[in-house]
């Protein structure tokens, strides 16, 4: 898996020097800038997974940069520091799509902390995409199957009548049922293995 990598943005080298040094213990890799407008002429070779900028920089500000980047289709989460900051500046800053806001004079666990979430949310947007496609297969499945008939033939014969099953829902009873049937000693756990593969055959 590639590293991490995040553009600091800020006028003041010692705000970079400790933003840099911060994140670079948390496994990032680090590209410094003293403007907006200096990340705007490598942004699309160059894309981030996360950008700390300042609010007040030479010419562009900080959230004038976020305005640029929606504009030009990056979702890229961004936190905004400064230190002229007031309930308003934040309130804006989130309206306008930061994922964080830092006011200065700011401590290294506050960095360590958005670094902590921003990982938070990309997994779990990963586990959504999972999720997503696994609820996909499922449903092709479903659509493949849904003319079929679950004959269940070669099961226990005191398994109850579950011929014309033809949804996931019957094939997972079913295999409820073999559960209580192992648990209750009238079926072997081979056997169990065994029945609960031949019934899931039907639905992948």
């Amino acid at each position: 898996m590639a590293r991490e990598s995040a553009a600091i943005v800020d006028d003041e080298d010692e705000i970079l020097d400790l933003i840099e040094q911060i994140l670079k213990e948390e496994g990032l890799r680090t590209r410094r800038f003293h403007t907006a407008e200096e990340v705007l002429d490598v942004i699309d070779a160059e894309p981030y997974d996360i950008i700390i900028s300042d609010l007040m920089l030479p010419g562009m500000t900080g959230l004038e940069l976020l305005d640029s980047l929606h504009r030009k289709g990056f979702g890229i989460p961004f936190v905004i520091i400064t230190g002229y900051a007031s309930l308003d500046t934040a309130i804006e800053a989130v309206n306008r799509g930061a994922f964080s806001f830092i006011k200065k004079p700011f401590n290294i666990e506050e960095i360590r902390i958005v670094v902590n979430r921003l990982r938070q949310r990309q997994d779990l947007i990963e586990e959504i995409k999972e999720l997503k496609r696994q609820v996909e297969q499922l449903q092709a499945a479903i659509t493949r199957n849904s003319a079929e008939d679950y004959s269940f033939a070669g099961l226990p014969p005191i398994m109850p009548p579950l011929q014309g099953a033809s949804d996931m829902s019957k094939a997972f009873s079913a295999i409820e049922y073999l559960g209580r049937l192992k648990s209750d000693g009238l079926i072997t756990e081979k056997e169990f293995v065994e029945y609960k593969g031949r019934i899931l055959k039907r639905i992948v």
